[in-house]
Order: C-alpha cells, then structure tokens, then sequence
C-alpha cells in the first residue's frame, strides 16, 4: 500500500501530478519535503535544497552567494551531503517590472557556469539554470546544464542551441503573469507582461516545433494551495502557444518524467508530471 504524501505535497498530488522539483529555498524548506517522501510514495519529489546564487547578484531568496571555485566547490559537496538530487544556479536576475524590457542583475558567466556544471557531474548531479536573456540562456546551455527554468526574451538563435544539445525547456508563462498581476504592479508593467508573454507562447510554439524538449513548471513554491489553479494555467498557456492538447499531455507526461530521470515505464509515471 503506498504511503500517503505530506500535506505539503497534497495539491500536487490533487493536481494530477505524480512526480515534482523543487527548485530551493535558502531554508531548505523544499528538502524538508521530499525527505518526508519516499520513492513508493504517491507522489516522487526531488529537490534541488538550496540554489547557488554569484554573490552580489539576484537569489537571495532562494539561495546560497558563492564567488570563487573553491566556494563553489564546497558548497556543492555540502548540498550533496543535504541529499539534493539536482543543482539550481541562478544564471541571470529577474524579469524587471520596474524597468519593462530590462533583467535585473546577477548571473554567472560562461566559465563559473561551465565549472559549476563540471562540479555538479562529478557528484552525480544535473543542472537546473534560472536564466532570462538571450546571453544568459545561451551561456547555461552551452556549459550543458540541463534544464533552462523561465527562459524570457528567448531567441531562436538560442533555440538552436538548445535542441541541438538537447537541454530542457521549462517556460513558467504563468509565473510572470502572476507577478504582473499582484498588488505590487504597476498598470504598464502588467501591459509589458501581456506582451512578452505573447512573444514567450510564439517561442515556445517554436522550440516544440524544432525539438527541443519541453516540460511543464509552475514555479511555485511549496506548499502553495493555488498549486493546482497555477499547474493548469500552465498546460493552457502550452495550448495557447500553438500546441495541440494531446500533445501538451506528453510534453507533461513523458517530458517532465525524462527531465527527472524518471522510467516511463510504470503506469503511475504515465500520469501528468512535473517540475516545480
């Protein structure tokens, strides 16, 4: 009999959703979570614990500042000592809506990238890159990590790169429609939002049509009651794009459970997966 999950993992289990990141918190409240889980349990969770940020720029939230290798280097260790499954990094700041059109600070550059992906193979690890931006885009997926989380003001230059090294695709429209919608936000920052998310469904129509691999992510950090609401915005924002709904279900599905390492091979994997 499978065991069943924590209260924080209820909504995603409620959402249809049987396997899940976490993409970190600096408290490490996502790990928390997952080592309340097992891997019988209703719902698989991998979490990244805590996100490493370059010191002075955007992640505090989430994260850990490093600078230099040896920073990093210990770090790393000290997250796979924590039992993290994955490696954040934060590849870029955020979208500004402050300054329409602009990112805000912060990011590593190609070759702090490159060794922290380096870093992350040699324990076993993957890379999940926050990264908005062409140069931060094309930066993370070039050093190989293998998922690029958000990915705003993407390019097909950047595109090409992506499928052709065969890195991951997790757009999160949802997540700048929410911020442009909070109380927060000024009139024309939720108009720049309205544009630059159309601009987002055009390229992801785009990398659909040009093999890169597509997941599904709400960037919600759990537990969040709305979990289910935001998960299912974002398999209609993919529909919005272009893409036909049964299709949307294996981008959901198949691409969720191969970005997580997951066998497709057992009927509850074939359920709706996904990446926080």
């Amino acid at each position: 009999m499978h065991r069943k999950p924590k209260g924080d993992l209820n909504a995603v289990l409620t959402a249809g959703v049987v396997a899940v990141r976490d993409a970190g918190h600096r408290e490490n409240a996502g790990q928390r979570i997952v080592q309340g889980t097992d891997t019988a349990a209703d719902v698989r969770a991998i979490s990244c614990g805590w996100a490493l940020y370059k010191k002075g720029g955007y992640g505090s939230l989430f994260g850990v500042p490093v600078e230099t290798r040896a920073e990093i280097a210990s770090e790393i260790e000290r997250l796979r000592q924590a039992g993290a499954g994955v490696l954040k990094v934060m590849a870029s700041g955020l979208v500004s809506l402050k300054d329409p059109g602009m990112v805000t600070p912060g990011g590593f550059d190609s070759e702090e990238l490159l060794f922290l992906v380096q870093e992350a193979a040699a324990h076993g690890m993957g890379v999940m890159a926050h990264a908005n931006g062409e140069r931060a885009i094309l930066a993370a997926a070039k050093a190989g990590v293998r998922s690029i989380e958000h990915g705003f003001f993407m390019t097909e230059r950047a595109l090409d790169v992506l499928a052709r090294k065969g890195v991951f695709w997790v757009p999160t429209a949802g997540a700048l429609q929410r911020a442009a919608r909070s109380p927060a936000a000024s009139e024309a920052a939720e108009v720049f939002a309205i544009d630059l998310i159309r601009d987002h469904l055009e390229m992801i129509h785009r990398a659909h049509r040009t093999g890169v691999p597509l997941a599904v992510g709400t960037d919600c950090v759990l537990p969040d009651p709305g979990y289910q609401a935001a998960y299912e915005a974002e398999l209609a924002f993919f529909e919005e794009s272009g893409i036909p709904r049964d299709e949307v279900i294996v981008i959901a599905s198949e691409g969720g459970a191969k970005l997580l390492g997951i066998s497709t091979g057992s009927s509850s994997i074939n359920k709706t997966a996904s990446s926080k």
